[in-house]
């Protein structure tokens, strides 16, 4: 089974507005549609808080191992202050009709809902957005990048970010924002199955933002253009190799946000949106019945003596042909 789901808000009318968001989900579904995917797509008015959980909650059904699915968002990101966090804030996407409060969807929401595929579904979640990165709580996360950048890094989240023009951060109200500081807003208790079967490739890092911008004529976000770039000029690309070429794509026009993959590093060379190798169970040759098993000693001994007997009779007719020619 491939399943994909994305998810486009350009928050239109809202005084928060985007301009590229739906048309990165047109464009991730145009690409995950020609790899043989099943897409939904949840865009703009549709994309409400419980919209985007049900959504999610039919990608993830009826998952098995050998399954993949693929989880994109495209839209405004954020953070809130939690003491569930050992910085003290919680990643956020943020849906249409949010309210930093209970109609909100954070990264412990995404991992808790993840968490439900078994391990050997490939699920991939890529985030464009800010703060996107480590924002499934995975416990190995890593920035890939050769140009400007240190590889392998090791990242953390950031509490402090300013809103940048053109960018996709929607900043909390400040009174929000004092009626949360104390709050713990998850209790998380939840398995860490997502640690081996998910990737999330993320934007840019939890410290930064995501650009929504103007690329090659057409409004769309820069996280979302340099996947696709990346995977039209090589459909076989690794996840490792998917980042870094984001990386450069980011560099080389010069955008200050970092991509980053999060997950097991025992996945990073897998190739992108393809069934997990290393889940896939050894081949075993079918067991044969012991009373169908023919004694190999047996078999060898029944076979040379009819080779026997074929050469006895061949040489007897052969002796016969030769007197009776010769007499």
């Amino acid at each position: 089974m491939k399943k994909a789901l994305s998810v486009g808000i350009n928050y239109a009318g809202t005084g928060n507005d985007l301009k590229g968001c739906i048309n990165d989900s047109n464009n991730m579904k145009a690409m995950l549609e020609g790899r043989g995917f099943e897409v939904k797509l949840v865009l703009e008015k549709e994309a409400t808080t419980q919209g985007i959980k049900d959504a999610l909650e039919w990608l993830v059904a009826g998952t098995v191992p050998g399954d993949v699915i693929v989880f994109h968002y495209s839209g405004h990101g954020s953070q809130i202050p939690s003491k569930a966090e050992s910085d003290g804030f919680e990643e956020i996407i943020c849906p249409i009709d949010l309210n930093w409060r209970d109609k909100i969807i954070t990264d412990d929401t995404l991992r808790q809902i993840f968490d439900k595929v078994p391990n050997g579904v490939n699920v991939t979640v890529f985030l464009d957005c800010c703060h996107s990165g480590t924002m499934l709580d995975q416990t190995q996360s890593t920035v890939v990048a050769t140009k400007g950048l240190e590889a392998g890094k090791v990242v953390t989240k950031s509490r402090n970010l300013s809103k940048k023009k053109g960018s996709r951060y929607l900043k909390p109200p400040v009174s929000v924002l004092k009626k949360l500081k104390d709050k713990e807003l998850v209790n998380w208790a939840a398995t860490k199955d997502v640690n081996a079967t998910a990737m999330l490739i993320a934007a840019c890092r939890a410290d930064q933002t995501s650009a929504d911008a103007t690329i090659s004529g057409i409004f769309q976000g820069a996280g979302t253009a340099s996947l696709l770039k990346s995977v039209n000029a090589n459909p076989n690309i690794t996840y490792k190799q998917l980042v870094d070429e984001m990386n450069n794509f980011m560099v080389s026009n010069r955008f200050t946000q970092r991509p980053e993959l999060d997950g097991s590093f025992g996945l990073h060379n897998e190739v992108f949106l393809s069934t997990w190798t290393m889940f896939m169970p050894p081949v075993v040759e079918p067991e044969i019945p012991q009373m169908l098993q023919v004694p190999v000693v047996a078999r060898s001994a029944k076979e040379k003596k009819d080779n026997t007997t074929k050469i006895a009779i061949v040489a007897g007719i052969a002796l016969i042909v030769f007197f009776a020619f010769f007499a």
